[in-house]
């Protein structure tokens, strides 16, 4: 069952919604859903939940010593 609601937004964000499912010739409601879906389904994460790339950064660096950075840096991929 759908509810039929009410809501204002600023101009240029109607227009460009407008033209946005115009392009994917979808219905502008089908285009409100999936954005507010999306949206909900984001906050529904964990609070502690962070990204991996926020995780890989926060976590402490590697423990190389120099010279084994190096031989690292210096290794070409590509030749092995």
């Amino acid at each position: 069952m759908k509810a039929k609601i009410g809501t204002q937004l600023e101009d240029e964000v109607f227009q460009a919604l407008k033209l946005a499912a115009a392009q994917e010739r979808r219905p502008i409601s089908e285009v409100i859903q999936v954005a507010v879906t999306d949206y909900l389904n984001q906050k529904k994460r964990k609070p502690g939940h962070r990204s991996g790339l926020k995780r890989l950064l926060a976590s402490p660096a590697f423990n190389l010593t120099d010279e084994q950075f190096r031989e690292t840096m210096a290794a070409d991929f590509y030749d092995q």
